[in-house]
């Protein structure tokens, strides 16, 4: 047994199977396997984008292509129906009768919802509006005492809130501050109230603190009471925010001004 694999006729046999190996596998590379997938027949594929469906369909066709619609999306720079992407993308090489997905541009915009922008910059607003892909309209502005925030929002002339469904693309108006309004409010009432309860009243509508005036010969039992005010309380007469109001107050003045 031995003999026969040192022996001329076994190397003979393992030398043809090894040459019938090499020939098995260049017939199946270069012969049976081109042949099956048409190696080398490949076709450039065109662009079609911004072309209508029609015309996309027509040269495709002529490439022996096959157009085929996929998706749908809305650009308003671009005809209703127009090829918006292709896939394959123009220069690829594909074989033929390949399938080529096109976008195609509605017809009418999608709805999107009006983002929620009250009391947000002029800046924020913007930016909030455009990732919903809608746009900047008229920036009325508007005497108010914030600055540069957003006070309302209108379409199409009509004021809209926040989750309005308006079509993308659309021209969303602002009304914007421009930080220098004012706001009033009515003077109160502080005759009667010792000083802390009226400073409480004052800080709580805005107004300041002005002159403090007192008057060491009142009644011993309403020292530290306001018994007059500058402005007066009316019922008609407002100030702005921000206003003083002077006191007139029974009793000594103190000596410090802690807690003022």
């Amino acid at each position: 047994m031995f003999r026969y694999f040192i022996s001329r006729e076994f190397f003979l046999t393992l030398l043809g199977l090894i040459v019938a190996g090499v020939l098995v596998y260049l017939m199946i590379f270069f012969w049976i396997l081109p042949a099956y997938t048409r190696h080398g027949d490949s076709i450039v594929v065109p662009s079609v984008v911004e072309m209508s469906w029609d015309e996309a369909e027509k040269e495709l066709s002529k490439m022996n292509l096959k157009p085929m619609l996929t998706d749908s999306a809305y650009n308003p720079d671009l005809e209703p129906g127009s090829v918006l992407a292709q896939y394959p993308r123009q220069h690829s090489f594909v074989k033929p009768n390949r399938t080529i997905s096109l976008t195609i541009n509605q017809r009418k915009p999608p709805q999107v919802p009006v983002p929620a922008i009250i009391d947000k910059t002029l800046y924020q607003a913007k930016a909030q509006l455009e990732s919903w892909k809608l746009a900047v309209g008229k920036v009325t502005r508007k005497k108010d005492i914030a600055e540069n925030t957003i006070l309302d929002i209108l379409y199409d002339g009509r004021r809209v809130k926040a989750g309005t469904m308006v079509p993308q693309g659309a021209k969303i108006d602002l009304i914007v501050s421009d930080g220098q309004g004012s706001v009033s409010v009515r003077v109160p009432d502080l005759t009667g109230l010792n000083f802390e309860e009226a400073l409480n009243s004052i800080r709580e509508l805005g107004l300041t603190l002005g002159a403090l005036s007192y008057n060491s010969n009142g009644p011993a039992n309403k020292s530290g009471i306001v018994y007059g005010q500058n402005p007066k309380p009316t019922r008609s007469d407002s100030v702005t925010v921000g206003y003083p109001i002077d006191l007139y107050i029974y009793g000594r003045a103190p000596e410090t001004n802690e807690g003022i």
